[in-house]
């Protein structure tokens, strides 16, 4: 019982709370229908109504315990934004509503505790009235026996309707604020979408300022230190003088043989990472030598205007153009290939065609399925084109915005 006294405690302070939109938004239906005719040409006549609503968020808010996010409004700069914005009809819609059913069950509510009380203690006072002028709350009491039991029944119906019917009305009301001036699920979705959009390319950016200063660490550092042993132990080779059979020149010349090796293969690991030559000469001139360094010829074809895209657009299209090349090169007995790079500044288009034996299979394990998984996961798409004896055209679209 105690539960359900401070559960219906509580939900009558929520319909008595609502009485502060209540009432403003019952003053505002009178005036709707002007509004609904200035709003064509008058757009800032939504602005009362978006305040209010913004007091019934907030409202409703401290007793959901979370704030409630405000409903994406349109603007586009016209006179008819406030027409086409769902929004501000559904503002519209609430303040009807709840002006309305806000303002009765806010006064009902408060009410019945008072009625309560009335009723149970009709019995102490009822005879200070003139024997049949007391009518106690819709009912007349003119014997004890009616004043004994009509006003304790009355009060008893009265507590059931604050235990059982007043918290189904409050939750009834929050959830009309929610449903009405929230965001729908569909833009509930969009604003999804575009936090994980936005954090991601942030994570996206992140990573590539990261790769790019662990490919320093590891070009002026460690490659650096690498280069310098193995000068020393040349110095080393030609003090202790020119005998091939010595011991100590043949650890000597393996020593500098493995650092060499090692080298190679650090080079291999940054070009992996990060290839400097992007940092260097940026995505054309990296693409240019890609192409050079083919041993067929790579025709390359980048507008003199293109906007240099984010680092991690850029590695993935460099990557694109090299894996593709390399399967050019190996697989496809292709005369000659192209590469054309074009973009607007919200995406970039990268298009690797040849003129090889084609049949190329993106579904079985080759390079093009690694292009493929790299490009998804930047939200682009890749489309491989490759029929048998004409060509392999590979063309992958990566959003830049």
């Amino acid at each position: 019982m105690r539960t359900a006294i401070r559960r219906s405690t509580g939900a009558t302070a929520v319909l008595a709370s609502g009485l502060q939109t209540a009432l403003p938004a019952l003053a505002g239906v009178f005036v709707a229908p002007l509004l609904v005719v200035l709003l064509p040409f008058v757009p800032a006549a939504a602005k009362p109504v978006r305040a209010l609503a913004g007091l019934e968020r907030e409202r409703a808010g401290r007793h959901l315990g979370y704030r409630l996010p405000e409903a994406t409004h349109v603007e586009d700069g016209s006179r008819w934004r406030a027409v086409r914005d769902p929004a501000t009809w559904r503002d519209l819609l609430w303040m009807v509503v709840h002006g309305f059913a806000g303002t009765f069950f806010g006064v009902t509510g408060t009410a019945l505790w008072l009625a309560i009380v009335t009723s149970a203690l009709t019995p102490a006072y009822w005879r200070l009235f003139p024997p049949g002028s007391f009518t106690g709350m819709l009912i007349r009491i003119e014997t004890w026996p009616e004043a004994l039991t009509l006003p304790l029944l009355q009060a008893a119906t009265y507590a059931a309707a604050v235990i059982w019917l007043v918290p189904l009305v409050a939750r009834g009301q929050l959830r009309l604020a929610r449903s009405l001036l929230g965001p729908s699920d569909a833009e509930v979705l969009a604003q999804q979408v575009e936090t994980l959009t936005r954090t991601r390319a942030e994570a996206l950016e992140s990573h590539g300022a990261e790769l790019r200063r662990i490919e320093r660490d590891l070009h002026d550092g460690i490659q650096a230190q690498l280069v310098a042993v193995a000068v020393r132990i040349g110095l080393a080779e030609r003090t202790l003088g020119t005998d091939p059979e010595s011991p100590a020149t043949a650890l000597l010349k393996d020593a500098r043989t493995g650092i060499e090796d090692s080298l190679g293969t650090l080079r291999e690991i940054i070009r992996g990472i990060y290839p400097p030559i992007l940092a260097d000469r940026g995505l054309s001139g990296a693409v240019h030598a890609l192409a050079g360094g083919q041993r067929i010829p790579v025709t390359v074809r980048v507008p003199d205007d293109l906007p240099r895209p984010p680092a991690a657009i850029e590695a993935a299209a460099y990557f694109v153009v090299a894996e593709s090349l390399t399967n050019v090169t190996k697989h496809s007995t292709a005369a000659h290939a192209e590469v054309i790079l074009d973009g607007d500044g919200q995406s970039l288009r990268v298009t690797v065609r040849d003129d090889g034996q084609g049949g190329a299979d993106a579904e079985g394990g080759s390079g093009l399925s690694g292009i493929r998984r790299r490009v998804a996961a930047l939200d682009g798409t890749a489309r491989i084109d490759s029929p048998v004896n004409v060509g392999t055209t590979i063309e992958v679209l990566l959003p830049c915005a």
